[in-house]
């Protein structure tokens, strides 16, 4: 390997680097901007960061000044998350409610397919633990009431997700119990802090009453799941809840 091109998969290897600080913005750092740029003006760059990223289980989904490199994972990645990566002890139930969550996480922040298409700098709704689950609550209300009526047949796994969310408490009966797993605060906020720590979600605000805004990276990845079935189905609903 000659050095020029030994110089190339260096930068690259570290332009994969940065992407895997998921919180770490081009703006943060100035070698990671220089990198940035690079790519997008270097087709030779380019070619060899794909390659590097693709052998190890990783596929550059974009790249941009404002939200970095953002990866996506191949199907047998090792850099895939683990179920216990998420929460070290959930059930089966667990798991489906939490899989609702995210899709009525991303459906609050996009609830359009137009939102899904705005630039970076085009900030969506924030949101609070309260209002997501008043939110999905309000969404699993709906869909067992369309499915009561006829009028809509869900996919097994959502039937199975509103009707376990509407079985948990909202929240718990004392202050100290409010942020319980067990209730359906408690898995909002889980979900809230799990996209926050992988870079998903911005926490601003007080501890007590903290708000979440989606960053640019997690428009990028709902863009890459818009199409299938469960999420086309819960962002279809909460806009026709909330034009009434």
């Amino acid at each position: 390997m000659n050095e020029a091109v030994s110089d190339v998969a260096e930068k690259c290897g570290r332009f994969i680097r940065f992407a895997l600080q998921p919180r770490l913005i081009p703006a943060d750092d100035v070698e990671y901007l220089e990198l940035v740029n690079e790519f997008l003006s270097n087709p030779r760059f380019q070619d060899v960061a794909n390659a590097f990223a693709l052998g190890l289980g990783l596929r550059i989904l974009s790249v941009s000044t404002q939200s970095g490199l953002v990866l996506g994972t191949t199907v047998d990645s090792p850099f895939q998350l683990n179920r216990v990566d998420y929460h070290s002890r959930m059930s089966s139930a667990d798991r489906i409610v939490q899989g609702f969550v995210h899709l009525g996480i991303a459906a609050w922040c996009f609830p359009r397919a137009e939102d899904l298409r705005e630039a970076e700098d085009v900030l969506p709704a924030r949101l609070t633990v309260e209002q997501l689950v008043e939110y999905l609550h309000g969404l699993c209300e709906e869909l067992k009431n369309r499915e009561e009526r006829g009028s809509t047949v869900a996919h097994s796994e959502v039937r199975m997700a509103w009707q376990y969310v509407l079985a948990l408490g909202k929240y718990a009966d004392s202050t100290d119990g409010r942020n319980s797993f067990a209730t359906l605060s408690g898995k909002v906020r889980h979900a809230l802090n799990f996209l926050t720590e992988h870079g998903f979600l911005k926490r601003e605000g007080a501890e007590m009453r903290p708000t979440w805004l989606a960053r640019p990276a997690f428009r990028i990845h709902i863009r890459e799941f818009a199409g299938q079935e469960a999420f086309a189905l819960v962002a279809r609903v909460a806009q026709e809840v909330l034009n009434g």
